[in-house]
């Protein structure tokens, strides 16, 4: 993959609130060597306070509410609900924190605990670490920490100070769910942005060392993103942006921040798209937050405007590219296992980040070729104008898009977010005379569809025409300067739809992301054994079905991954009945995977490596290439891909008038 989809991209905070008004308080000291946690909170509220949460590792040493001392309670469970009527409680408290240790990009998708460590600490949200009121909050946090560390939180940083220790206060003004603590051995570079109106924005690198290299691109290039976004959408909503290093793999991001992994930063193309893409959440998602209960908007939106919005600065070509690449992610999810937008959240598995990203980057696509350029960006531009620091749904953004329009969009967006699946489509026909064709259309999920459909015109013209759909069946009677010897089916890929499995060559994903799956190791030697489960366990979304010897106890109908030697992998394949190896692949680089479909268009997915050692070596790599067809490996470095290439839907032109079907 060519962006940071392999890593978890994730809205830590959001929900459909109305503006609450508690308001914490933090004093703390973090010492990331002996991973202590000591923490001063007061918890105000012009209303009774809620009750509130903390951690069960947390010894609390004093509390007062509403400036009286009271017995120490206990936080734990449910949580505490102070005496009734208290508007202001405060609570001292210390403990340990766990230490922060090696994880992979599948483990960070999962909850991770408040955790510390001199190369890094990082605290979550959500992990009980403050007082959590369990509702919206504002916030401001005093940090210190020892010298040689320096730490941040979302907000807006009011000061800071270094000598024989680090401190520094940052102010959060708008509703939160909660708070994301960084620290670690951090050499920080700034850059000002000037912006139209006056306002500076400060852009921030926090890196380790070894990265301080890396500064001046990445803050060149995120104020560049700030910049375009704030022409296109409106102003920047906060008053800095920081790009701090991690020491875990992690993508997240936060209100005015990404927190990016250390070797993630390293990568050359993080800066020309993932990078964008976390600038761009300061606008959906930290600026105007999904309403979970209705569906996650703004990871689509967000891609479509960003991954996919430099494909298309890149040229048609690219942006064509990326387009058939979502609907063969689409290809490869089985049409049970479809959702709908609306039930989209979060990326938990491959399928939602399909559904929750792609589908939703295309869903974008085609209301902006619905509606037009001009009439999409006036929507941007009230949608975030009306809902800054609010919760907002699918339908919000229908009302925008429709005001800016002028048009009805119910049925669009009814059919688009809130149906799961996907139309097939398919050309029954087409007959024409000298200057038109009588093409017919046929679907099978009753969509309405603008079909854009190419004319191809002797002798060497190419023509885009638009026949609507509000039915399963359509006829349209297409015109052309000339000659029509033949006429695609949305050729560019510009409609989500299910694609015809004989003009769409296979990817590793479709293995990858199946709901069920079996593994099949051609070795019998241990080594192998171990490896091979081990690199399974990292590649598919599904838990394995391992088979014993050869693989012909599994389900035929079950998407298969065979791991092996060289020789042995030919051998299985062979009597499996499936094609021997693609023979551009044979005996190149350490270790070779590549996909394909047997018979009745069951997947397999085939990794063949020199020795166990080499096998084992792709486990860091492998599972981020799920959108090729084939890789050749270097050690743990692809040296060469490919996706072998898709055919548009084609249908000759027979003779006839045009006009009698």
């Amino acid at each position: 993959m060519k962006r940071l989809v392999t890593l978890p991209l994730l809205l830590l905070w959001a929900a459909p609130w109305a503006w609450a008004a508690p308001r914490l308080e933090l004093d703390l000291r973090l010492d990331p060597a002996g991973r202590q946690l000591s923490v001063d909170a007061t918890v105000r509220d012009s209303e009774p306070l809620p009750a509130l949460g903390l951690d069960a590792r947390f010894a609390i040493t004093a509390v007062e509410v509403d400036g009286r001392p009271v017995a120490r309670p206990d936080l734990r469970g449910e949580g505490w609900r102070p005496p009734a009527g208290a508007r202001t409680v405060r609570l001292r408290y210390q403990g340990r924190l766990e230490a922060t240790q090696a994880r992979d990009h599948r483990q960070v998708l999962e909850r991770m605990p408040a955790m510390a460590g001199v190369q890094g600490s990082y605290l979550p949200a959500g992990t009980g670490w403050y007082p959590d009121p369990g509702v919206p909050f504002a916030y401001r946090v005093k940090l210190t920490l020892p010298a040689g560390q320096k730490g941040l939180v979302p907000g807006n940083l009011v000061g800071e100070s270094s000598g024989r220790e680090y401190t520094a206060q940052f102010d959060f003004p708008h509703p939160a769910e909660g708070i994301d603590l960084m620290a670690g051995p951090y050499a920080v570079s700034e850059r000002p942005l000037a912006l139209p109106g006056g306002r500076v924005v400060r852009v921030r690198t926090w890196f380790h060392q070894e990265l301080a290299e890396l500064a001046d691109a990445y803050l060149a290039d995120s104020a560049r993103y700030i910049e375009r976004y704030s022409r296109l959408i409106g102003d920047y909503p906060f008053e800095s942006f920081s790009v701090v290093s991690s020491p875990l793999p992690t993508g997240f991001g936060m209100p005015s921040l990404t927190y990016l992994g250390r070797e993630v930063l390293r990568l050359p193309f993080i800066r020309a798209t993932s990078l964008g893409h976390e600038v761009l959440h300061n606008w959906w998602g930290n600026g105007v937050y999904p309403d979970w209960r209705r569906g996650n908007w703004s990871e689509g939106l967000t891609t479509f405007l960003a991954d996919y919005a430099y494909k298309e600065d890149e040229g048609e070509a690219a942006a064509r590219e990326a387009r058939l690449g979502w609907l063969r992610d689409l290809a490869a999810v089985p049409a049970a296992e479809d959702t709908a937008l609306k039930d989209f959240t979060s990326r938990r598995h491959g399928i939602s980040s399909i559904v929750g990203y792609n589908k939703s980057a295309m869903v974008f696509l085609m209301l902006r070729d619905l509606i037009g350029a001009p009439a999409f960006e006036r929507g941007l531009r009230l949608f975030w104008q009306r809902h800054r620091f609010r919760a907002a749904g699918w339908a919000d953004l229908e009302r925008a898009f429709a005001e800016a329009s002028g048009r009805d969009l119910a049925g669009f967006f009814r059919q688009w977010v809130e149906r799961p699946g996907a139309p097939r489509l398919h050309i029954v026909s087409a007959r024409g005379g000298e200057r038109q064709a009588r093409v017919v259309l046929e679907q099978d999920g009753g969509y309405a569809l603008r079909v854009p459909v190419r004319l191809l015109v002797y002798p060497n013209q190419r023509l885009t025409r638009w026949v609507e759909m509000t039915g399963k069946r359509a006829e349209a009677v297409l015109t052309a300067p000339g000659r029509i010897q033949a006429v695609e089916l949305d050729p560019d890929y510009r409609l989500w739809r299910r694609l015809d499995p004989a003009l769409l060559p296979p990817i590793l994903r479709e293995v990858f992301v199946a709901p069920r799956a079996g593994v099949v190791v051609a070795e019998a030697d241990p080594a192998w054994q171990a490896a091979g489960r081990e690199l399974a366990a990292r590649l598919l979304d599904a838990e394995p079905a391992v088979a014993a010897g050869d693989g012909r106890d599994l389900p035929a109908d079950l998407p298969l991954l065979i791991l092996g030697g060289e020789q042995s992998v030919d051998r299985l394949l062979a009597r499996l009945g499936l094609p021997p190896r693609p023979a551009e692949l044979a005996g190149r680089g350490s270790a070779r995977a590549w996909v394909g479909r047997g018979t009745a268009g069951r997947p397999y997915a085939v990794v063949s490596a020199a020795d166990a050692q080499a096998l084992a070596a792709l486990g860091r790599a492998l599972p981020h290439h799920g959108r090729q067809s084939w890789l050749v490996f270097d050690g743990p470095r692809a040296a060469d891909k490919g996706v072998w290439p898709a055919r548009p839907e084609r249908a000759r032109v027979e003779a006839g008038d045009g006009r009698g079907g």
